[in-house]
């Protein structure tokens, strides 16, 4: 039986820079799908422990009301450690892609002064993730309240409970601390700093997409090419993508 041409061309196509760059780039978006992930788990833990306050099991019944903020915490603890990482993967991810020279470099580290590095929010969420994996576990209280006619129930962290003796709080989180009340809602805490994560990557993702535009639109040129003669060759389990994913990076370079 003959060997493939087809099958060298798809091997030499994996191992070329244009391909291993947009592996490369395609990379950070594994780990902000994990930090999404995370907040969803947290969202739908939350909605239950909302549900459970509607058919008042969530007051009834203790196992329901203890199983549940311990859930809460863990998931909260997760959505931190995820923010946590992400951190130290863009930045290492960045500072692999690009000189300090590109303009590209130079804008995401204009976002991230803006958003993050002087942003008391940011500080505050990877403090928690230091709290919570170094000192202890913070009280959390749920709350139901009755007004004008509606019913709302929140999961909150009690803000005295953060304090520790030796004070290892950063400065830009013991400012959102000391803006904060009593009780800290777990929900609109998430919320907030969820979207201005998801800002920064989208603004990322799409950033990169223009800046390497032209290394996009080659590979996906190569792609059909390997498409076609892995189709002829009836080999197409070989290829590292399939028709899907080539129209829908082909959407992606024209919404640009």
């Amino acid at each position: 039986m003959k060997f493939p041409q087809s099958l060298h061309l798809i091997e030499e196509f994996k191992k070329s820079e244009n391909y291993l760059l947009i592996k490369d780039i395609e990379s950070i978006r594994r780990s902000f799908k994990i930090f999404n992930g995370n907040y969803n788990d947290l969202k739908a833990a939350l909605w239950e422990h909302n549900i459970r306050s509607v058919d008042n099991t969530l007051w009834e019944i203790k196992e329901v009301h203890w199983d549940l903020q311990d859930k809460l915490i863990r998931l909260l603890f997760n959505f931190c450690s995820a923010a946590a990482a992400l951190v130290p993967h863009t930045r290492n991810h960045k500072d692999r892609l690009y000189m300090q020279t590109d303009q590209i470099y130079v804008e995401y580290e204009k976002k991230l002064d803006k958003s993050f590095r002087n942003n008391s929010l940011h500080h505050f969420v990877i403090g928690l993730r230091n709290f919570i994996s170094h000192d202890k576990l913070p009280a959390v209280i749920s709350v139901r309240k009755h007004d004008s006619g509606t019913t709302s129930t929140s999961f909150s962290i009690v803000k005295s409970s953060l304090e520790v003796e030796n004070d290892d709080w950063k400065s830009k989180a013991k400012e959102f601390l000391s803006l904060q009340p009593n009780y800290i809602n777990v929900e609109e805490l998430v919320d907030q700093y969820f979207l201005s994560v998801k800002e920064l990557h989208n603004w990322y993702s799409n950033r990169q997409l223009q800046h390497h535009k032209k290394i996009y639109t080659q590979v996906i040129s190569e792609k059909k090419t390997l498409l076609k003669l892995a189709t002829e060759d009836r080999i197409t389990t070989a290829l590292p993508f399939d028709q899907e994913d080539i129209e829908r990076e082909e959407q992606i370079l024209m919404s640009l």
